[in-house]
């Protein structure tokens, strides 16, 4: 396990944050400018981010009173959570995306939330239970997220000063739709958040604010689009560092088009919802939590396949189904 409080550069620190959940830890950044400090992320609204974040703020010989920016790399709890709370403390100003700002906000509006939770789910065939349990663990989640308004948004290659360093914001919607990764090119370093992580994919899920979203294409591009960056250091939000970003983005684009090729496996014989196609792929016995987000990745391969002209799908009743495409000669 790596240390948690490491300088990665000058006046550069990672800083790894506990979690209570399944990913045990997120890495925040802290740049160190003379009498202030600008974050990267923040981790989820809890005591043990506070006084982890105190401790090792503390090691510099600066506090969470002493943040003056915070650049979120995407809505997520654990990226964002403690954010609001830093901004009551210190006064931060807090820089993210437009997007990802507008779809946080919805995810706090519970009523609008547990509309289109319900409504989706139940169109694609999750039981009702597991749609309930979904509801509380979104629940659960939001509520380690303090509220924060702002008004500073990112923009797509924009420079900023941080210190004597140039960060340059890079948009990579797909993990989310507003998700950004912010490059360091003097140190040749890219802070990624969840874009690309070293030992597993990240998750892909539907925006239910806008339904023609395509997660996996839009995702596919943003790989494309960091393949070649001239980095020699990628620090994800979850994971040890890594220096072979273009043998990583290769492992994960071959990861989603065998899941794909899952997918369409899956529909060989009849049509399906996409609750049947995820039992297919990963199976029956799973926590709901577990549950939702295999549906959320199929859901996903679906869509991409429907766009890629191999499916088609129709509403029938209430339920979404979707079919193969023979072509002639192809079964």
């Amino acid at each position: 396990m790596e240390n948690i409080l490491e300088e990665i550069a000058d006046g550069l620190y990672q800083i790894r944050i506990p979690l209570s959940f399944r990913l045990k830890y997120v890495h925040i950044f802290a740049a160190l400018l003379e009498n202030r400090l600008t974050l990267f992320d923040t981790g989820p609204d809890l005591p043990s981010t506070s006084s982890t974040l105190q401790n090792c703020l503390g090691q510099i010989g600066k506090s969470i009173y002493d943040i003056d920016r915070i650049f979120l790399t995407h809505f997520h709890v654990d990226h964002c959570g403690f954010a609001g709370r830093i901004k009551e403390m210190s006064g931060a100003v807090i820089h993210m995306s437009e997007i990802d700002f507008a779809t946080l906000r919805l995810c706090l509006e519970k009523h609008r939330r547990i509309g289109l939770i319900r409504s989706f789910y139940r169109s694609h065939g999750l039981e009702e239970a597991s749609i309930q349990a979904y509801e509380r663990f979104i629940d659960a989640f939001n509520a380690l997220t303090r509220p924060f308004t702002t008004e500073n948004f990112l923009v797509e290659n924009e420079i900023l000063k941080v210190g004597k360093r140039n960060l340059r914001v890079l948009f990579t919607p797909g993990h989310t739709r507003g998700h950004v990764c912010f490059i360091l090119p003097e140190e040749k370093i890219l802070i990624a958040g969840d874009n690309i992580l070293p030992h597993i994919t990240p998750n892909l899920s539907p925006d239910f604010s806008l339904p023609s979203f395509l997660p996996l294409e839009s995702y596919i591009h943003s790989l494309e689009r960091i393949e070649f960056l001239p980095v020699k250091a990628v620090y994800p939000g979850h994971g040890l560092r890594f220096e072979d970003l273009r043998g990583r983005v290769k492992e994960i684009k071959e990861h989603h088009v065998q899941r794909k090729n899952l997918a369409l496996h899956s529909l060989k014989e009849d049509s399906k919802t996409v609750c049947e196609v995820s039992r297919d792929i990963f199976g029956d016995d799973l926590p709901d939590f577990d549950r939702v987000l295999a549906l959320n990745e199929t859901y996903v391969h679906l869509r991409q396949l429907e766009k890629e002209g191999l499916i088609e799908s129709t509403r029938r009743e209430d339920k979404f189904l979707y079919w193969r495409v023979w072509r002639v000669g192809k079964r």
